[in-house]
């Protein structure tokens, strides 16, 4: 089964046959993900910024993962699971890790702290957290410099949930292109409806072809785009418009080519990036703090952002991403693939059922402060 490469190296089509390189999706990850620091980093005059940069990469998560199980059986999943395993959880991990670590020495560790930590762990919080972050926010660890981690949890539910309409029941209408523009529909009014258009748009060119490298149907996805741009402009229904244009540069930007070293670097630092850019958010307040008396132009700031940010994350890349998928094949056998596959599902179950306690056992009015429980 192929696979479409986190490091940006290789990219698969949803249709045809072998794998394709698209070099434009490197850059693209790397941009998303700088979008998403220099939000954090308020330096950015957009105030939708960093939530846009999430919407494009749901939509090529749904392009480039609902490829994958287009062409896979179902005794495919388990090196499906075990693949998404080691590409997410360890670097994941090791984040969480990073700033639990200095959370636990410089703030208390209250109940809620505890329970949000949970969340985060089981790839819940964007269900049971995020709800909470404008009560609870100067409760979670580090006042929340975690939660840009509900888009990554949204990412892992999607591909729990995913194989089992795609690949389980691929005979019974589950690769449709009308039942998933109708879930793309739906997830467009509950905040996911970048991840499947994305995949809406792979069953399409897994059913008809690459429709979208048609010189016609660019010049269409071009106008859309331009037109979905002066919405955004205009601030009109962000919420629905974010999406689609998503959708639209994704598109535009699957075409196949050969591959870049230097892109191959960049769209693979796109994730420990976007992980841990909180790192050199903080460094560079402490430096401006220091010289610059906490004052300095949005410029200064943002390049100083970048500069100990993405050596940061090439650093992390280089050194724990890029060595774990290349070592991801050797591990693999078919009862490792197994395990994680339940393992996987337990997680969130867990997550699941552990949030559920929370909600029954929560008061009708929560205190203003939880109480601490070192």
């Amino acid at each position: 089964m192929s696979e479409a490469s986190a490091r940006g190296a290789r990219n698969d089509t949803p249709h045809g046959a072998g794998e394709l390189y698209f070099p434009w999706f490197d850059w693209l990850r790397a941009a998303c993900a700088c979008l998403v620091m220099w939000y954090h980093g308020h330096v950015l005059p957009w105030g939708q910024s960093g939530n846009f940069g999430v919407q494009v990469f749901f939509a090529l998560s749904g392009w480039l993962i609902g490829g994958i199980l287009l062409k896979s059986e179902p005794r495919d999943l388990p090196r499906f699971y075990f693949n998404r395993a080691v590409r997410i959880w360890a670097p994941y991990y090791l984040a969480a890790a990073l700033l639990l670590t200095l959370s636990v020495i410089r703030e208390p560790v209250t109940h809620k702290w505890i329970e949000i930590v949970i969340y985060k762990l089981t790839f819940v919080y964007n269900l049971f957290g995020v709800p909470q972050l404008a009560q609870f926010h100067d409760a979670m660890p580090q006042k929340g410099t975690l939660s840009h981690f509900w888009s990554v949890n949204v990412e892992e539910q999607f591909y729990l949930l995913s194989p089992a309409a795609l690949v389980l029941l691929a005979r019974r209408g589950g690769r449709s292109p009308v039942l998933w523009f109708a879930l793309a529909l739906v997830g467009l009014a509950c905040g996911l409806g970048a991840i499947m258009l994305g995949v809406f748009a792979a069953t399409l060119v897994h059913r008809h072809g690459p429709l979208h490298r048609h010189p016609k149907a660019r010049l269409a996805l071009l106008a859309g785009l331009l037109a979905c741009v002066a919405l955004l402009a205009a601030d009109f229904h962000y919420d629905l418009v974010a999406p689609v244009t998503g959708l639209f540069i994704v598109l535009l930007l699957a075409v196949p080519g050969k591959r870049s070293a230097i892109g191959a670097v960049f769209g693979g630092m796109s994730y420990p990036l976007y992980l841990n850019h909180w790192i050199g958010i903080f460094a560079a307040n402490a430096l401006l703090a220091r010289f610059a008396g906490g004052h300095a132009p949005a410029l200064v700031a943002a390049v100083l952002q970048a500069a100990i940010d993405i050596p940061l994350a090439i650093g992390l890349y280089w050194f724990v991403d890029r060595r774990l998928l290349a070592l991801r094949a050797g591990w693999y056998t078919p009862r490792r693939g197994a395990a994680v596959t339940v393992l996987a599902y337990a997680i969130i179950v867990v997550g699941l059922a552990y949030g559920a306690a929370m909600l029954a056992a929560a008061p009708a009015t929560p205190p203003a402060t939880p109480a601490a429980s070192r």
